[in-house]
């Protein structure tokens, strides 16, 4: 299970809209280590994405909460991104190719459009929650250890 902690920012009736912060590396890069892949992100800025979940476990706003997906559904994920315009892409050039005797330029732009099809259809798929499994799921809510100096 891979885990994400948000934070609660309003309640809609049954629903709960949380947010999280879109990390671009791990924890080393907030140290001023690592691969370079948060100066990056610091380039591109850090955005917070929202949405909402289901608040049957009584969250208030303001709750500190943790989110996870399973790990299977980003093979799907990748699947979906991916492998489906890339077939969409080779499928179209062969089917012009084999069934048209297409010239060079023709498989060209077959390919072309075999590859727009393939990312409006997985953007399609995507935005229907084909995959329902990649919602994240609420895990748990997050203890905020506090220490007292006595």
């Amino acid at each position: 299970m891979i885990e994400q902690q948000a934070y609660v920012v309003t309640l809609q009736g049954e629903q709960a809209i949380v947010a999280m912060k879109n990390n671009s590396g791990c924890q080393s890069c907030d140290l001023k280590g690592g691969c370079g892949i948060g100066s990056l992100g610091k380039l591109l800025g850090h955005r917070e994405r929202s949405f909402s979940i289901s608040n049957r476990y009584k969250l208030k706003v303001g709750d500190s909460i943790v989110l996870g997906v399973a790990d299977n559904f980003f093979v799907y994920a990748g699947l979906l991104m991916y492998l489906l315009p890339l077939f969409c892409l080779f499928g179209f050039s062969l089917i012009a190719n084999v069934l048209f005797e297409a010239t060079e330029w023709l498989n060209v732009m077959a390919a072309l459009g075999g590859l727009i099809m393939g990312l409006n259809l997985s953007a399609g798929l995507a935005k229907k929650n084909f995959f329902s499994g990649m919602q994240p799921r609420f895990l748990r809510r997050q203890m905020d250890l506090v220490f007292n100096e006595t």
